[in-house]
């Protein structure tokens, strides 16, 4: 239960008057956010740089505040909990659609189990719903936190490592050409490539400020600080396109194996990808290239005359997303053939509670709301909506889980040939 002392408020991204400065009050908010993820405080530049990529992303910032806690132990201006939520988009396989991005949760320890994440959240999905969002999404650093919230896991992701001492062969002749440039050359490249790979990869999630500034070095792997180790190369293909781009630092020579880490990579077409990994390969006294936001079936093994030099490490959940509007949203991926089925969804925070007749055309459907007593070929909970949509996973699987129930076992293989997709939703970043 939320208690009464608790107080919500919005927390404007404000300048002092007198100086320019960020405000006390977001200073505060950012240092709370910033210590429930581990990091220091910030330093006065550390805090104008957040606060000009939080204007330009347009984020809304939330505190909440305790005014039980003794002023004279206490910062009455540090929440006791913070939540900031933006808009991009989502793409859903035809291509990307508007989406609330939530980020930045944290509550203090010492204010845990009061009903403030619950508050906070039930409140921001009936606003971000009203305001006509199909889909919410958010990364969550704990899997068991959100889906009582109706989020669901969509995507996953792992360190690939590629084991480079000796010759790297590819099955693919070298094809267009990688170009070293200096960090900030990306300014005017990074953000239009991945506007096309985002146009074009099923589970992509758009793109805040933060990512260009990584790019371009004015921001390190640690925080808002200039990254003089960074290293950059573009792709270009046999016309003298940019096809992609990788960022990359050396990991110092110990411990072994001497490695390559990528910071960011991202390539508008298959091939532009293998050809940056080719260039890894070959950067001189380096034994491994590790990948960080490799997708859990990378295709970089099948381009490999010997995939034994791949292995992969800490694979963990990535994207998970709340459906708020389901015939919007549903009507945005795409099918396999004509069919038609109705589905009954359960939902705790009632956004999107009731049954749904899904008619489906030649691969596009149309969804329109049912009576509740309506017969349903299957029933599932919100927090189902997400895999379902993204086509996370096989319909089948999600019945063997136990998140989809068919009201008779012969309706599963006509809902599979319908909603089934090839390959895996992924999201190269995080928000």
């Amino acid at each position: 239960m939320f208690e009464r002392q608790l107080r919500i408020e919005d927390v404007p991204l404000a300048r002092r008057a007198d100086t320019g400065a960020a405000s006390a009050g977001y200073a505060a908010w950012l240092n709370t956010g910033w210590e429930g993820f581990h990091q220091q405080p910030a330093t006065a530049d550390q805090l104008e740089q957040m606060l000009q990529s939080h204007e330009i992303a347009a984020r809304v910032l939330t505190g909440v505040y305790d005014d039980s806690l003794p002023a004279g132990l206490v910062d009455p201006l540090l929440p006791v909990a913070t939540y900031a939520t933006f808009a991009k988009t989502l793409n859903l396989g035809p291509g990307p659609v508007p989406a609330h991005l939530i980020t930045m949760v944290t509550v203090r320890p010492t204010h845990r189990r009061r009903g403030i994440l619950r508050e906070l959240m039930t409140a921001d999905l009936a606003r971000a719903k009203a305001a006509g969002f199909p889909v919410a999404a958010l990364t969550a650093s704990e899997a068991t936190i959100y889906g009582r919230f109706g989020f669901g896991r969509v995507t996953e992701q792992q360190t690939l490592h590629l084991d480079v001492r000796g010759d790297v062969r590819f099955h693919g002749a070298p094809t267009g050409s990688m170009l070293q440039v200096p960090p900030h050359a990306l300014a005017g490249i990074a953000g239009p490539v991945f506007e096309r790979f985002h146009a074009s990869r099923r589970g992509s999630i758009g793109r805040q400020e933060a990512y260009l500034r990584h790019a371009t070095a004015r921001w390190g792997q640690e925080g808002p600080d200039p990254d003089p180790k960074l290293r950059a190369a573009v792709h270009l293909d046999v016309a003298g396109e940019i096809q992609g781009f990788v960022t990359y630092a050396f990991a110092g020579w110990e411990p072994k194996p001497v490695t390559l880490t990528v910071r960011d990579l991202v390539a508008t077409t298959e091939v532009a990808r293998r050809e940056i990994f080719r260039f890894l390969a070959s950067v001189d006294l380096i034994e491994r290239v590790s990948y960080p936001f490799a997708a859990a079936n990378d295709p970089l093994g099948w381009a490999l005359e010997d995939p034994a030099r791949i292995s992969y490490t800490g694979r963990e959940h990535g994207l998970w997303v709340r459906v708020l509007d389901v015939p919007a949203a549903f009507a945005a991926r795409e099918y396999r053939g004509s069919g038609s089925f109705a589905l009954r969804v359960t939902d705790p925070q009632s956004l999107v509670s009731g049954s749904y007749t899904f008619a489906i055309r030649d691969g596009r459907a149309v969804i329109s709301e049912s009576a509740e007593d309506a017969p349903a070929d299957f029933s599932c909970n919100a927090a189902t909506l997400g895999p379902l949509l993204l086509g996370a996973c096989g319909v089948g699987e999600l019945v063997s889980a136990g998140l989809l129930e068919p009201s008779e076992p012969a309706a599963l293989a006509s809902l599979a040939a319908l909603l089934d997709l090839p390959g895996l939703p992924h999201a190269i970043n995080g928000f």
